[in-house]
């Protein structure tokens, strides 16, 4: 069994944002890292923060390039959320490449493209896994921790929650214990009917995936149940962060489905207590999974999830949380509009601890502020 919480190799790092299946974004980042890609040979440790798979054109290429990696010592990564629903066997949206080309609805995997206010099907461009990658692949990320960490840094996909952070053993299958936090989880919300009125919700609006019938009411256990399956189970927490209802009115539709409830921005009063002279300050953490944007013009649109009024900034009262997922896994529907280069995420790599940043398409390397708080 892995070690749920494994050590960061100490001096210089390299740590690279959510691949997403970007495997040409992939390879062009490591070139501009010094990384000899033939020989799988980088001129120091390079650290993945998880989400190397789904949606893009060649998931399985990503995962065998890391895995390589790894193998020689060059590498180390955490499980992200899209990792952990591979393990999981859980369809979603995107992954259809790792199964039979099926999406989560039975039909050939694809996601809804917003065109003039209605949603049309277009289907992903990922190539499927052979049996034999899809066991190599499993096999691969069944070995994956949950946190890399050393004294003055953290790597984790999602969140570094304490509590969950807390509860997490040594060593343990991740699937069995997520799987039990579930179990505990879903007989909490039956037993108080939650579960039943969530299905009944559900089934009245298309089981929330047809983005062209929008609920025109709050549903209420849908929302309770999402929150609580998230803050309930310390993997989920980990993995894909702490989530909260949205105000009426405000539900969105992403990953194919409709939502109503959102990510809940945690690095806001990271390291709170210590800049009120509570403690010592924590670990300067790395994250990926929120979408972050590399445009002041997409920040003041409000496309932006990892919402700091800074693109390159350090979050939190003490500057000490830093998102290097810069939306590389928007390319796909990009692609679907039919552009080929200038896309507007890329793939983001930050240097530690100099926090220079540096992408895959571009040779501007630029200068981040750890531990100076950005505006929020």
């Amino acid at each position: 069994m892995p070690r749920l919480i494994a050590p960061l190799p100490e001096g210089p790092l390299d740590i690279l944002g959510d691949i997403h299946g970007e495997i040409d974004a992939l390879r062009a980042v490591l070139e501009r890292l010094g990384v000899d890609v033939a020989a799988r040979r980088a001129p120091r440790p390079l650290v993945f923060v998880g989400d190397l798979v789904d949606r893009g054109p060649d998931s399985v290429a990503v995962v065998q390039l890391v895995a390589d990696l790894v193998e020689k010592g060059q590498a180390h990564v955490v499980l992200g959320n899209h990792e952990l629903n591979l393990l999981q066997a859980d369809r979603k949206e995107g992954n259809g490449w790792a199964w039979d080309g099926l999406g989560p609805d039975g039909q050939a995997d694809h996601f809804t493209h917003k065109v003039g206010g209605l949603g049309l099907r277009r289907p992903f461009d990922s190539r499927l896994a052979s049996a034999a990658e899809r066991r190599f692949i499993l096999d691969f990320l069944g070995t994956l921790p949950l946190v890399l960490e050393r004294p003055d840094l953290r790597v984790v996909h999602a969140a570094p929650h304490a509590p969950a952070l807390a509860s997490l053993p040594v060593e343990a299958d991740v699937v069995a214990m997520a799987a039990a936090y579930d179990r505990e989880i879903h007989a909490d919300l039956e037993a108080r009917g939650v579960l039943a009125r969530a299905r009944a919700e559900r089934a009245a609006w298309a089981e929330l995936r047809d983005f062209n019938l929008e609920p025109t009411e709050l549903l209420e256990n849908v929302a309770i149940q999402n929150a609580a399956e998230q803050a309930g189970n310390p993997i989920s927490v980990l993995t894909s962060g702490l989530e909260e209802r949205v105000p009426y009115g405000q539900h969105f539709y992403a990953g194919g489905k409709w939502r109503f409830v959102s990510r809940s921005r945690w690095w806001r009063g990271y390291g709170a207590e210590a800049s009120a002279g509570v403690g010592p300050p924590p670990p300067f953490t790395v994250v990926g999974h929120y979408w972050r944007r590399r445009s002041a013009r997409e920040i003041a649109d409000k496309a932006n999830t990892w919402a700091n009024g800074d693109w390159l900034g350090w979050a939190g009262p003490l500057g000490r949380a830093f998102c290097v997922d810069f939306s590389v896994g928007r390319r796909f529907a990009e692609r679907a509009d039919g552009r080929a280069s200038g896309f507007a995420g890329g793939l983001g790599a930050l240097r530690w601890p100099e926090g220079q940043l540096l992408f895959d398409d571009s040779d501007v390397v630029l200068d981040t502020r750890p531990g100076v708080p950005c505006a929020e």
